[in-house]
């Protein structure tokens, strides 16, 4: 998903004539970043079925799923030094 965001914007950078170069994150920071959404999410999560906050629920729900959508991303990835 990343490649296809990356090329998307390519394409628009050379349609508007500017040049902006776009990070290509590692399966290494792939990782940290779904670690950590998967630890911030579930403590929302149990923090908004504790509390009476449903916006908690709510922004930790999306949080895992950001997760699994990092994880899939990383194991798409090859291996980079």
């Amino acid at each position: 998903m990343i490649k296809e965001v990356n090329r998307a914007c390519e394409k628009l950078n050379d349609t508007l004539g500017i040049s902006v170069e776009f990070s290509n994150p590692k399966k290494k920071a792939l990782k940290a970043a779904m670690i950590c959404n998967l630890v911030v999410g579930a403590g929302l999560v149990a923090a908004g079925i504790l509390f009476p906050s449903k916006s908690c629920v709510l922004l930790g729900g999306i949080s895992v799923i950001s997760s699994i959508v990092l994880r899939k991303e990383s194991k798409n990835k090859t291996y980079e030094l």
